[in-house]
């Protein structure tokens, strides 16, 4: 891993601050005053928690990462688990923030948000929240069932940064969090196992 650019504007560098706090509290729900590492030995966590870490490229120096052994399958689950469900509000932070933005904005004299193919993509946004928060909700969860929230999650996370426009992927969007999100589920959730058939959950 490289250092990474720490000239982010403000308010993205605040979101990223945000989310390194939670995902530490993933943590801390796994492992009290420790950290949990994933099935290939990385530890990811914020820089305060992992001072000595190296900086996690594109989260302008607030995640750090370590090598570390990986962590037992009760601490593993319990902090996969907490992941999912950060990620999961993560994106729903993003969806409320897009429908926000957009609200009382006009184009050609009509309001954005009556338009046909924006009101599609928040629909279809909202039914993926709607269904992975189904699946996070059914009880005895599993690795294939996270790694499928995981999945849908950063499928419309995707589709969410659309309603930002252009500026989603300028320094100061969104997308530098979904992509954070990404990047943890990817270490921590995709460990190399035969995924699990939809039908089976």
């Amino acid at each position: 891993m490289t250092t990474t650019d720490t000239t982010l504007p403000a308010p993205v560098t605040r979101w990223l601050e945000a989310f390194a706090g939670e995902l530490d509290d993933c943590h801390e729900q796994a492992a009290p005053g420790g950290t949990v590492s994933s099935p290939a030995g990385w530890t990811i966590a914020s820089v305060r928690r992992l001072p000595a870490g190296t900086p996690v490229p594109g989260t302008s120096g607030t995640l750090a990462a370590v090598r570390d052994e990986p962590a037992g399958d009760r601490a593993a689950q319990t902090f996969c688990d907490a992941l999912v469900r950060l990620h999961w509000r993560l994106l729903r932070d993003v969806l409320d923030g897009a429908v926000s933005r957009l609200d009382g904005r006009t184009s050609e004299g009509a309001p954005l948000l009556g338009r046909q193919l924006v009101r599609g993509t928040i629909a279809d946004v909202a039914l993926a929240l709607s269904e992975t928060r189904d699946l996070l909700d059914l009880p005895r969860p599993t690795a294939g069932r996270r790694r499928r929230i995981h999945r849908d999650l950063v499928a419309a996370g995707r589709t969410a940064l659309g309603l930002y426009g252009a500026s989603s992927f300028a320094a100061e969007g969104p997308g530098r969090l979904l992509h954070a999100a990404e990047l943890l589920g990817n270490a921590y959730l995709h460990t190399g196992e035969p995924e699990e058939g939809a039908g089976r959950e």
